[in-house]
């Protein structure tokens, strides 16, 4: 079921699986501000519906950002959903490299109580999610 679409953001649940569906369209040009914005709706629905599991599908978007721009970005974003109860999160990986890598290193963190892995296959994302 659609619990949230902005034209930018869309949040698909599954209360079945209890896995939240986070979909960015395959937009190039995005300010901070607005994924800034966007993660700060995901958290606030995980919290609404006490989501457990979260799968993000990344491979569309095409964004490019300043790693000292996003680091603290992401990793605000992590501390954020620490404070609920998810607790595992797969995310079907972009082409970006760069990004990929400070996306694995904030939720490698040692720190973070959620499980964490990156695919580059949807299909395999949710098996992983449903174990």
């Amino acid at each position: 079921m659609n619990i949230y679409n902005s034209g930018f953001l869309n949040l698909e649940y599954d209360p079945s699986t209890d896995i939240l569906s986070v979909n960015f369209p395959p937009v190039s040009d995005i300010l901070m501000p607005e994924i800034s914005s966007s993660f700060g709706v995901i958290v606030e629905h995980v919290r609404n519906y006490d989501i457990k599991k979260l799968l993000f599908d990344a491979k569309d978007t095409q964004v490019d950002v300043d790693e000292e721009e996003f680091s603290p970005v992401i990793a605000q974003f992590a501390r954020s959903l620490s404070s609920t109860r998810v607790q595992k999160i797969a995310r079907v990986v972009s082409s970006s490299h760069y990004r990929e890598h400070v996306v694995r290193k904030v939720f490698k963190d040692k720190e973070l109580p959620i499980l964490f892995q990156s695919f580059t296959e949807l299909d395999s994302a949710i098996a992983w999610l449903k174990l």
